[in-house]
């Protein structure tokens, strides 16, 4: 499950992370069914301390719920967010790091909390050791400078942490227990670790068929790009025009005035005033080859001169409005 595209366009090639923005988003919106209340009242009233199989599994679906609603699209905007990760990874490098981190950030916390006797609520242990990688390795785009504070595209991630991290009591030990278990995994040689190639190959042909998608390929332009594409040919054009011009001796509108932009593009009503092409009118040869130097073909630019009655700006515009 490598990384086949780039983009920028939500989960796409992206399937671990949606899989964990998924379960995240799943788990809070399933304990406020009537009909799960009484499963999940069951985990978030299970006993503090693990000394069974049963409070042990109770513990583990404490650590996929949260019990607040903003802290879960918290959770689910910076699970979006190191969505990057994965692209850079790979999916399966970046879910054989997830889990390692994962089960270090979770044992140490589970010891922690009972020497402290405090109880977190939510996959902090999943999310909070990407912080790391995220810190180290992605760059920082762009920056605004507010005195002496910076703020980048990368500030709004950090103050989801804050967010998360400053709920409670459990929630800062989990966090702190998080950015250890991250330092040893992506510090040290464990990043290399990686799981199975033939476990990503299950994956990939079976729930990674259902939940990942990729990025049309035809993206097309947005209107903003095919304004600038516009404005930029437009200005070839009339540099080409000018050249095309003092090379000939061909006057500009018989006073040596400079043709605008706006005139090309139908500002001019003269050039709407053409009237329609007349066929037996002689063209003046250099100025069709003015034209064609302009990159028109030949038959346009000598219907266009006849149209305007050998005027070549004339002729420039009904070719430009043409476009």
């Amino acid at each position: 499950m490598s990384l086949k595209f780039a983009s920028n366009s939500g989960f796409a090639c992206s399937p671990v992370s949606k899989c964990l923005a998924v379960l995240v988003g799943g788990f809070h919106v399933a304990s406020h069914v009537p009909a799960l209340e009484s499963f999940f009242r069951k985990i978030v009233t299970g006993p503090d301390r693990i000394d069974s199989l049963n409070s042990f599994s109770r513990y583990l679906g404490a650590k996929f719920l949260f019990l607040d609603t903003k802290n879960t699209i918290f959770c689910c905007v910076i699970i979006y967010l190191f969505r990057i990760l994965e692209r850079r990874y790979g999916s399966l490098k970046f879910a054989s790091n997830l889990i390692m981190s994962c089960v270090l950030s979770m044992s140490t916390e589970m010891l922690l909390e009972q020497y402290f006797e405090t109880k977190n609520f939510g996959p902090l242990c999943l999310v909070m050791p990407l912080y790391i990688p995220w810190f180290r390795e992605v760059p920082v785009v762009s920056a605004s400078h507010y005195g002496p504070v910076s703020i980048s595209g990368k500030s709004i991630n950090y103050l989801l942490c804050l967010q998360l991290a400053l709920a409670t009591k459990g929630s800062l030990l989990a966090t702190l227990c998080a950015f250890v278990s991250g330092l040893f995994v992506y510090c040290t040689p464990l990043k290399k670790f990686s799981l199975p190639g033939w476990m990503g190959s299950i994956f990939s042909k079976t729930i990674g068929r259902i939940i990942n998608t990729y990025p049309s390929s035809d993206t097309g332009l947005m209107g903003a790009t095919l304004e600038i594409q516009r404005s930029q040919h437009t200005e070839a054009l009339e540099n080409q025009l000018m050249r095309a011009r003092n090379r000939f001796q061909v006057p500009v509108n018989g006073g040596g005035r400079q043709l605008r932009l706006d005139e090309m593009w139908g500002g001019l009503a003269g050039a709407g005033a053409a009237g329609p092409a007349h066929p037996n009118l002689p063209v003046i040869q250099s100025q069709v080859q003015t034209l064609v130097d302009m990159g028109f073909t030949r038959e346009r630019a000598e219907t266009a001169l006849r149209q305007a009655r050998n005027n070549l700006d004339e002729a420039t515009n009904i070719l430009l409005q043409d476009m």
